[in-house]
């Protein structure tokens, strides 16, 4: 606790020119006293924080320190710097005064090698909209109100206590204890058609923990042949080691899924460029889909 306290302050002092002694025992919710113990440790480390006095006064670091390498190593500026660079689409108020802060302490002012971008193309302050509001909800304990579109292409109103964000499979989703249907539930960030804060605070709670393999929905091998000039979307999608490159230049792939109407829709987004080579149920449903969606089209 002692060790979290000191990078705090330390990130305080970082953050801001002076703060006082009392506006940081107010944030740690400790004495004044044990601040300025924590000062002395710190100064004690080499990290040359100094007080001033007057209206204005309290306690500042020294104007342009650099970090030693006692405190951080080399490799662990970089990485600090790294972490704190990938955040920048968040649009954290403040953040990039942090950053530059810290790149002139560490004394690095090379070009960020990352950048991290949450939004779709062509939608960049909508989707950062959106992730920001579900962010701050997280964060704040805050309810939130959504409008979703389910697997099945249903739309409704739920009503959610957010937990946790997640990114994963090239996707973000929100951890959510849903207050509509009484149960925790995972959402795909791009099916939130709107999201609101309804004004109200939520107790904490955890989300569970995924269920064990032999509680998982029962999944199906896959096989699927692809044409070369979809090779793009099957590398990103499927990876390399799922991919068998034929003599004839077609792509072979071999996958399992949990088995649910989303697949058939999947497996037609490809157009001509796929065909289905087992199970044989896929198909015959992919072929019932294929001519209902010939007489749609039918002049």
């Amino acid at each position: 606790m002692k060790e979290s306290r000191l990078f705090f302050i330390l990130y305080h002092l970082i953050a801001n020119r002076t703060v006082t002694a009392g506006q940081l025992a107010e944030k740690l919710d400790v004495s004044v006293r044990t601040i300025y113990r924590d000062v002395e440790r710190l100064c004690e480390a080499g990290i040359p924080v100094y007080t001033t006095a007057g209206r204005q006064g309290g306690l500042a670091l020294v104007e342009g320190y650099t970090l030693d390498s006692v405190l951080f190593s080399s490799e662990e500026k970089r990485t600090i710097l790294a972490s704190l660079r990938s955040l920048d689409a968040t649009q954290e108020p403040g953040h990039e005064a942090v950053v530059e802060k810290l790149s002139a302490l560490f004394d690095d002012h090379e070009q960020s090698w990352l950048e991290v971008d949450f939004s779709g193309w062509g939608s960049r302050e909508l989707d950062n909209r959106k992730f920001n509001l579900v962010k701050d909800a997280v964060i704040n304990h805050r309810m939130l109100e959504i409008e979703y579109c389910n697997s099945k292409g249903e739309q409704d109103i739920r009503i959610l206590e957010p937990l946790q964000m997640l990114y994963k499979a090239r996707a973000w989703y929100l951890k959510a204890y849903s207050r509509t249907d009484e149960g925790f539930r995972l959402f795909k960030l791009s099916r939130i058609l709107t999201a609101k804060d309804v004004g109200q605070q939520v107790e904490k709670k955890s989300y569970p923990a995924p269920p064990t393999t032999e509680h998982e929905a029962p999944s199906t091998t896959f096989v699927l042949r692809f044409s070369h000039v979809v090779a793009y979307r099957v590398y990103d999608e499927f990876g390399a080691a799922s991919v068998q490159k034929e003599k004839d230049g077609s792509l072979l792939v071999t996958t399992r899924w949990p088995y649910d109407r989303w697949v058939v829709g999947y497996i037609l987004s490809f157009g001509p460029s796929v065909t289905v080579v087992e199970p044989q149920y896929l198909r015959d449903e992919v072929y019932e889909m294929a001519k209902k969606l010939c007489e749609l089209y039918k002049t």
